[in-house]
């Protein structure tokens, strides 16, 4: 006993020993005689993973900004991890993303896999085959089309119409203000879930504005980085009790209390839908667990049934997804808007005449708002600077390979563009920090093209974001509501420019020292 493991004291010089070199014999091959050992970029990066870690877990979502003084440096292609690639010019992003179905690019399993959690159930935006994705997203397109929501635009109108009314209530009394930050997330909870549920959250009733359930999305979202970096720990993190992330992090209980929530709709319209029961307005969980065929240009084709969990995850991810993005950019909207008075006259001066009164909210409609030029590019400028995913969003390079800046990529190599390099470039966009909303009312019509053709805030093609017309309904009636409702409404002094830096983990945030915003009267 004591010769073995004498023998096992020994050896362990030998095994560090062997590693040390092992190490070292790939750091030395992933920097001279990998395929990408000729693309420039930082040193490390080609070597390792641990800078993307570095920028995303140990600063938190900083890598959006690091790209973009790696761009400065080295130029328009660059090698950010041994096997990735980051493109900055606006031309590959049809290639890559708009085209996919044709192209062949792919989502890159060791991104997006992780974001699954460790019951391994792939919702629309995890499925890795485009195909597959095209299948799924055809039970749901019709339900977040156009038509849709025109059709339930009362919805975003009745909310919209409280929100003004909790503001004037807080702005009426001396010294009030109003907690646009929390209230506008909740508004967005209660817009989609009375959207998609047919039964409202009503966030904006609470007290705290529902801030638990926002602050833990984000809370989930910080553990990408490291699964993404060490996927072995999904099976572990899938092993603690709730109780336990409930105690290190109370915000917890507001997400699992609204898992309970979905979970409790899906059973009910499985009765419901067991009995016949005819609902008084289809949800999205009867539009995915009991599909109605879908009109083709040939005839009505059947629509995928899909399992209870799948059902459950794409609710809860729909949900999820589209509060804190849309919520964000209705809060970014009021803060320019309000910082410049130039914009906030113009602005008005354009509302007084589409809307003479300003406390009739239910007189507003989407068709006639999108008819303003100047709230069209407040709303569109704000998209450019504060998109629902600024960050990079890697792709597989297909089997016929493809090139990129005259440099050839091997089939398998992941290539990523990002929204925020795309609406940060110069060319499109000169002095890009700046908000300008005539950037959108250039009477250069092609210079305008140029620019609506690389705004891709909400994606482009068909796994773009499926809620960007709910979306885009919400930010023109919060923004005119608000802007239209007081004309002495300003920024609370303790906010500035410094709390609207986005950071990234998959959806955009505001770092954690970020002040909240904050409205008040003059």
């Amino acid at each position: 006993m004591a010769t073995s493991l004498s023998l096992l004291v020994s050896l362990w010089p030998v095994v560090i020993g062997l590693w040390v070199l092992y190490t070292i014999s790939v750091a030395i091959h992933r920097r001279y005689f990998h395929p990408l050992s000729s693309i420039p970029g930082p040193s490390f990066n080609a070597i390792s993973y641990l800078p993307i870690l570095y920028q995303q877990g140990i600063l938190e979502g900083q890598l959006l900004h690091a790209l973009e003084r790696w761009h400065a440096q080295y130029g328009p292609i660059i090698r950010i991890s041994p096997n990735e690639i980051h493109l900055s010019s606006p031309e590959y992003y049809e290639t890559i993303y708009s085209n996919a179905l044709k192209t062949g690019f792919y989502k890159d399993p060791a991104f997006y896999g992780p974001m699954e959690g460790p019951i391994k159930v792939p919702v629309m935006l995890t499925i890795i085959s485009n195909e597959q994705h095209r299948v799924r997203r055809m039970g749901m397109n019709p339900f977040f089309s156009r038509k849709s929501v025109l059709g339930l635009e009362q919805i975003v109108r009745d909310k919209t119409e409280k929100l003004i009314g909790m503001a004037e209530q807080n702005l009426s009394r001396k010294g009030g203000e109003f907690d646009a930050h929390r209230a506008t997330r909740a508004l967005t909870v209660d817009i989609i879930t009375e959207y998609a549920y047919a039964k409202s959250w009503n966030y904006m009733d609470l007290p705290d504005w529902g801030e638990g359930y926002q602050e833990a999305i984000r809370a989930v979202q910080t553990f990408f980085p490291w699964l993404q970096t060490f996927p072995s720990l999904l099976p572990v993190f899938g092993l603690v009790p709730d109780w336990v992330m409930v105690k290190l992090y109370p915000h917890f209980g507001k997400w699992f209390g609204s898992l309970e929530v979905v979970q409790q709709s899906v059973a009910e319209v499985k009765r419901e839908i067991a009995l016949g029961i005819k609902p008084a307005r289809r949800t999205i969980f009867h539009e995915l667990l009991d599909p109605e065929p879908v009109e083709t240009e040939k005839n009505l084709a059947p629509r995928q049934k899909l399992p209870d969990a799948v059902v459950f995850a794409d609710a809860v991810n729909v949900t999820g997804a589209g509060v804190e993005t849309t919520g964000a950019t209705i809060c970014r909207a009021l803060y320019e808007v309000l910082d410049s008075p130039e914009i906030a006259q113009k602005l008005r001066e354009e509302l007084k005449t589409a809307l003479p009164d300003p406390f009739d909210v239910q007189a507003m409609s989407l068709i006639e708002l999108e008819k303003l030029p100047y709230l069209t590019g407040v709303i569109k400028e704000t998209l450019r600077l504060s998109p629902g995913v600024p960050g990079h969003l890697p792709r597989v390079v297909p089997s016929s390979g493809a090139t990129f800046e005259g440099y050839t990529l091997t089939p398998g190599t992941v290539v990523s563009m990002s929204a925020w390099s795309m609406h940060h470039n110069t060319e499109l966009f000169p002095d890009p920090d700046k908000f300008d909303p005539t950037r959108w009312t250039d009477p250069d019509v092609d210079a305008v093209h140029a620019r609506e053709k690389s705004l891709v805030s909400f994606g482009r093609g068909t796994r773009n974001c499926i809620g960007q017309n709910l979306a885009m309904c919400e930010l023109y009636y919060s923004v005119a509501s608000v802007i239209r409702r007081w004309d002495d409404l300003k920024v609370h002094s303790d906010f500035g420019r410094e709390d609207v830096k986005l950071v990234e983990f998959l959806l955009s945030y505001h770092p954690k020292k970020a002040r909240k915003l904050r409205l008040v009267r003059t």
